[in-house]
């Protein structure tokens, strides 16, 4: 089986007990497996909670149209279901919404180097503190201190994560020009994972040719996203 659909099933609880002890094995030996587990358990908490908001907010307007619509004839109900289904089919059908795309897939990317940091004042490392600034969600913060790692050091990770810094501050132009840096030497743990910031970054920014690219990339990768860069490639192909 491979590797992403081994952990697809283990995130949606598919998983047998033997397979769940290969997964296990496999998180113990295999430090880049355990990252894509991780990052796809952050993921789905992610996008459940954005789902859960949505349906939220989706239930609540479709009581207040119900009770403001209880007086309309029943033949222009008829009409109004008619033409709001015609322009559902043709939002999600002609014209993906890749501002959607982005922000249902978009997750920073878990800090998986130095352990969380929550006392910025103590003494510590420049790499303790720059993940310290990330994990607290102070990104601005933290791609100032990324940038000045990887630019002083050339450490590989630092520029990874100053790409995901600029990308969770909202900088997404800045985001995709740090990841696809000519200069930068991927790390090979990293090289899916920024392919798949790279293509959503392109998404935002409403560039479809590059974004087709890079979750190809992905779904040739077979790593843990290639399943939903698949689903995304079907939406906007």
């Amino acid at each position: 089986m491979k590797r992403s659909d081994l952990i697809d099933k283990y995130i949606q609880k598919k998983a047998s007990k033997v397979e769940q002890e290969e997964i296990r094995q496999l998180m113990e030996k295999d430090a880049h497996f355990r990252e894509e587990v991780i990052f796809h358990m952050e993921l789905q908490k992610a996008v459940k909670k954005v789902e859960s908001q949505k349906l939220k907010e989706h239930l609540q307007s479709l009581e207040e149209k119900k009770n403001k619509r209880s007086f309309i004839p029943k033949i222009w109900r008829v009409a109004a279901v008619f033409v709001i289904g015609l322009s559902l089919f043709w939002i999600f059908n002609i014209s993906p919404n890749y501002e959607k795309l982005y922000s249902e897939n978009f997750v920073p990317y878990p800090n998986i180097v130095a352990p969380t940091v929550r006392d910025l004042n103590v003494s510590e490392n420049e790499i303790e503190k720059a993940f310290g600034y990330y994990d607290n969600g102070d990104y601005a913060k933290a791609a100032e201190s990324f940038k000045a790692i990887y630019k002083d050091e050339k450490i590989g990770y630092a520029n990874f994560y100053y790409g995901m810094s600029l990308m969770a501050d909202h900088q997404i132009e800045k985001a995709v020009e740090a990841l696809e840096n000519p200069d930068w030497e991927i790390p090979v743990r990293y090289q899916s994972q920024t392919d798949w910031y790279i293509a959503l970054g392109h998404l935002k920014t409403d560039n479809k040719e590059k974004a087709v690219a890079y979750l190809e990339k992905v779904v040739r990768a077979d790593d843990a996203m290639a399943p939903q860069a698949s689903k995304i490639l079907l939406k906007i192909k």
